[in-house]
Order: C-alpha cells, then sequence, then structure tokens
C-alpha cells in the first residue's frame, strides 16, 4: 500500500497540472490595443460624418409641414395620443434641422440653430400644454400659435411669401384621425 501512494500522488498531480493547463489554454487573450482600435473607429466615423452631406433644408422643411399637417388632424379628431406623438415627432423633425442646417445660409448672420429653438420651441409647448387638458378650443389656439411662430421663422429668414396656417384637408389620407372607439365594456 505504501507503494501505491506514490503513483497515485503523482496521478493526482498529473490530473491537477492538466486541469491548470487546459484552464490556461481556454482563457480568451487579452484585447491588443482595445483603445487604439477603438480611437481609430471614432475617428472613422467623423470621417464618414464630413463626407455626408447636410439634409437639403427645403426637404427637411416638407418634412416639418407634414407633421405640422397631422398634428392639426389628429387634434381637430379629438385624437390627443397621436397629436401629442405628432408634436414630438415635429419637435424631433426641428432638433434634426437644427443639428444638421443649423448654419444654413438662409438666416445669416444669425444661426438657424439659435433662432429656431428660441421661436419654435415656445410654441412646441404650448400645443404640448393644450395636448394636457385635452381642450380643443386651447389645442385650436396653441396650434395657431405655433403656425405663427413658423411664419415668424419665415419671415426672419427673409421668405415671408411662406405663410402657414391651418391645413384645409389633409396631406395624405392614410392615416386614421379619429380615436379608436372605447372597448365594449364585457359583463359577466
Amino acid at each position: 500500500m505504501t507503494f501505491a501512494q506514490p503513483a497515485t500522488r503523482r496521478r493526482a498531480w498529473l490530473a491537477l497540472l492538466a486541469a491548470t493547463v487546459t484552464l490556461a489554454a481556454a482563457e480568451p487573450p487579452a484585447a491588443p490595443h482595445a483603445a487604439d482600435d477603438i480611437a481609430a473607429l471614432k475617428a472613422r466615423i467623423a470621417e464618414l460624418e464630413r463626407r455626408m452631406p447636410a439634409p437639403e433644408l427645403g426637404q427637411q422643411m416638407l418634412d416639418l409641414q407634414l407633421r405640422h399637417d397631422r398634428l392639426w388632424w389628429a387634434g381637430h379628431a379629438g385624437n390627443w395620443n397621436l397629436a401629442y406623438f405628432m408634436v414630438g415627432e415635429l419637435g424631433e423633425a426641428l432638433r434634426g434641422i437644427e443639428a444638421s442646417n443649423g448654419d444654413a445660409a438662409e438666416l445669416q448672420p444669425d444661426r438657424l440653430a439659435e433662432v429656431m429653438p428660441a421661436m419654435m420651441n415656445p410654441a412646441i409647448r404650448a400645443v404640448q400644454q393644450a395636448l394636457e387638458k385635452k381642450d380643443p378650443a386651447a389645442f385650436a389656439k396653441a396650434y395657431d400659435g405655433l403656425s405663427a411662430a413658423c411664419t415668424a421663422c419665415h419671415q426672419r429668414a427673409g421668405v415671408e411669401f411662406l405663410h402657414i396656417q391651418r391645413p384645409r384637408t389633409p396631406l395624405l389620407d392614410n392615416l386614421r384621425y379619429q380615436p379608436a372607439a372605447p372597448a365594449a365594456e364585457v359583463r359577466p
């Protein structure tokens, strides 16, 4: 028995050694120069962003006009959830213009990125507040204020002939503006 004991210990040590080698080999290698790779990727992104032209301002304004139109019809129909969504989309489109065309030549020496928020943000907030009240008269008044802010911004840019008003017909007719009918109450 004493003779077999060293062999058992040897096998145990060999098994432990084999397990250690296996674990060491299975450990993933450290990422070489991860910070350098990240810096290179950031530089590449910046280069690609410089190459990409800004969206055309007139096209962005058409997008605003569509959102302005849809906001009216949703609020006019009393679909407060859709109207609130549309005013959010309108605000998002405005921020896109400020970011991509903030230095547009139309307002020079002023910056569109400074003028537009100053003129539009109070009007957007007024519409949001009217929507929270779910008050048709307050919505109509705030919407007209939003339209007036759009027109004032156009005047500041020297394009006073672009007068924004309430729409008379929806630009697109594939969106239902009427709120969904409440679900019928189920009685046992």
